[in-house]
């Protein structure tokens, strides 16, 4: 999936190689990650059926607007604030997708800045979304989404090669799934179910 249009096989066999034939003064954790994306790169395009990934996630509502959320082996509560008549004890859905959207970017950045060779000092990520809610009440036929989601990201780096700079930055915008998702309209299909207590 990373770099597969970026860059040529030859290109990334070359890298592959050379990261696992030269001893770097990298640290572990970024020889791991380096690894790790080219390790995977060089499996999908081996197996290119690999690459179709499926993620999950099932939530019970508890009771308000509480709801308890799973996904993988992981546990998290979804409510509302006071204000909109939850309780307060956790992240509204919207908050979770500006959160996964900040998260996203930063994550595509480490992953493109490290097959790149780019030192990262830190990542940051701020984002914003405008809703109406006149469009969730049923008020008005106002969208009930974000109608404007901004971002500002903040990457601190050694790194003053302006060509790699540019390219990180055009990767963070044309490769973040969150990203992709929240600016391109995504097939949905399902259903809603009734049944008697």
């Amino acid at each position: 999936m990373l770099f597969a249009e970026d860059r040529p096989a030859s290109l990334l066999k070359q890298r592959y190689i050379l990261m696992s034939n030269v001893k770097t003064i990298e640290s572990t954790e970024v020889q791991k990650l380096e690894e790790a994306i080219l390790g995977l790169i060089k499996s999908i395009q081996n197996n290119p059926e690999q690459a179709h990934a499926v993620f999950r996630a099932n939530s019970k509502l508890e009771h308000g607007f509480l709801a308890d959320v799973n996904v993988r082996n992981f546990n998290f509560k979804s409510d509302e604030p006071i204000e909109l008549g939850g309780t307060n004890q956790g992240p509204n859905p919207v908050e979770y997708v500006l959160g996964a959207f900040a998260a996203c970017q930063e994550i595509v950045i480490k992953a493109y800045a490290t097959v790149l060779g780019i030192q990262l000092n830190s990542v940051e990520v701020d984002v914003e979304g405008d809703l109406d809610l006149h469009g969730f009440l049923n008020l008005t036929e106002a969208r009930p989404g974000f109608t404007s989601v901004r971002y500002n990201t903040k990457i601190e780096t050694t790194e003053t090669d302006s060509v790699k700079l540019q390219q990180l930055e055009e990767l963070s915008i044309k490769r973040c799934p969150v990203l992709d998702i929240v600016r391109n309209a995504v097939q949905v299909k399902g259903a809603v179910n009734f049944k008697q207590p």
